[in-house]
C-alpha cells in the first residue's frame, strides 16, 4: 500500500453577503442566504483519454471505493476583503 498527499487551493471572488459563519455542528462554513456550504473533495473518473474527455463522479460505486481510501480530510476557509 501507498500513501498519496493531495493539497487542493482554490481562490473564489464572493459577493458581500456571503460569510464565514460557525455550524452548530462547530465547524466553519460558507453562508450563502439560508444554505450552510462546506467543501469536500470528489474524485472525477473517466474512461476516454480524449483531450474532451468528460469527467464524472456517476459511477458512486467507484467514486466510494474511491473516498474509502481517505484517512483524513481538513478545509479551511477565510476571507479576504479585496481594495
Amino acid at each position: 500500500m501507498k500513501k498519496l498527499s493531495l493539497e487542493l487551493h482554490a481562490e473564489l471572488e464572493i459577493p458581500d453577503d456571503w460569510e464565514l459563519v460557525e455550524h452548530s455542528s462547530g465547524i466553519h462554513v460558507l453562508k450563502i442566504g439560508d444554505r450552510f456550504v462546506d467543501f469536500d473533495i470528489t474524485p472525477l473518473a473517466t474512461t476516454s483519454s480524449s483531450p474532451d474527455a468528460s469527467w464524472s463522479d456517476e459511477d458512486e460505486k467507484f467514486t466510494e471505493e474511491v473516498l474509502d481510501m481517505v484517512t483524513g480530510l481538513d478545509s479551511k476557509m477565510q476571507i479576504t476583503y479585496l481594495q
